[in-house]
């Protein structure tokens, strides 16, 4: 996978700045470069075989959903994740599990803040130390996913709105960016939408309309599946949702945070041939003089079939946090 990316650093800017821009610039590039490759790995727990999953329903609930961790139920959780595995044949010592800030929250109230619980750190980024049987790992980068159901066909002008990118419904396209193409049909307006997201915002601008070249970049870290009567969005690296609607029958359900269970450096394979770096040159571009910066990693993401059987999926109910 190639992420290229570019941005300009000018001279009025390092001439009004009291800091290094350029070089304050290049390490922020580098940071979010890596940030996208964490995301993108950590999106692969989705795809755990599907005895593999921990939702709602294995607590008494519904389906689908997430679980609400409590102080009351974590240990219930921790204790269903190691028996899949143990199913699963993962060895007790080669067995992760990444989880959010909330997640964390809720295991420190139930350890009562003894950190000692958790055993001796590691020197391991995001490491938070060990829990029955499990290594812990802290991470904002997880995928976190919804599903959409519209009563009907949505209105003329009618609007959802997902992490702050609106898409709206018109009977005539237009060339609004994020503009969506009302059918007769919702299992076709329905298509148009998630044909609009699969093709990272970028329009035939006959059924969909382009989005903005900025929300192209956020959308790239979306996966959208077409259900014909609903659709679900995944979002790597989001975290959290902010998700609304403008009718008011329309649904938001489904929304879930994945953190992930994993068998390290077995279950999915990453190879970056080309970390994630950032080449200075100065240059006269588009009516602009000064340092532009290339920011560049080539990466690669594959879970085999195998692997899929040492991952795990544990949804947990986001509208909670």
């Amino acid at each position: 996978m190639l992420r290229p990316l570019a941005r300009v650093v000018t001279k009025c800017d390092k001439k009004q700045n009291a800091y290094d821009t350029a070089r304050l610039n290049a390490e922020e590039a580098g940071k979010r470069l890596g940030i996208r490759m964490d995301a993108r790995f950590l999106y692969e727990g989705v795809n755990a075989v599907s005895g593999n999953v921990i939702d709602d329903a294995d607590f008494g609930g519904t389906a689908g959903n997430g679980v609400a961790p409590t102080i009351n139920n974590i240990d219930d959780i921790f204790g269903l994740a190691a028996q899949l595995f143990d199913e699963q044949n993962v060895p007790l010592d080669e067995r992760a599990l990444v989880i959010s800030p909330y997640f964390k929250k809720q295991l420190w109230l139930r350890i009562a803040g003894k950190e000692s619980l958790l055993g001796d750190k590691t020197a391991e980024y995001g490491s938070l130390g060990e829990y029955d049987g499990f290594k812990l790992y802290l991470s904002n980068n997880l995928t976190v996913s919804a599903r959409w159901t519209p009563v009907d066909n949505p209105a003329d002008e009618a609007t959802i709105s997902i992490q702050g990118i609106t898409f709206t419904f018109q009977s005539v396209i237009g060339t609004t960016a994020g503009n969506i193409l009302q059918t007769t049909s919702t299992a076709v307006t329905i298509d148009n939408l998630v044909a609009l997201i699969n093709a990272g915002g970028v329009g035939d601008e006959i059924n969909y309309y382009s989005l903005s070249a900025a929300n192209k970049k956020a959308v790239q870290m979306w996966l959208a599946v077409d259900g014909t009567t609903y659709f679900e969005v995944f979002v790597k690296g989001g975290s959290t949702l902010t998700l609304t609607t403008s009718e008011a029958l329309d649904l938001w359900s489904r929304q879930v945070q994945h953190c992930v269970g994993i068998r390290p450096k077995m279950a999915t394979d990453m190879v970056a041939q080309i970390d994630p770096s950032v080449e200075m040159q100065r240059g006269v571009s588009n009516g602009k003089k000064g340092d532009f910066a290339l920011m560049l990693s080539v990466y690669g993401i594959k879970t085999f079939n195998q692997g899929t059987n040492e991952l795990l999926n544990l949804k947990i109910d986001e509208t909670v946090m």
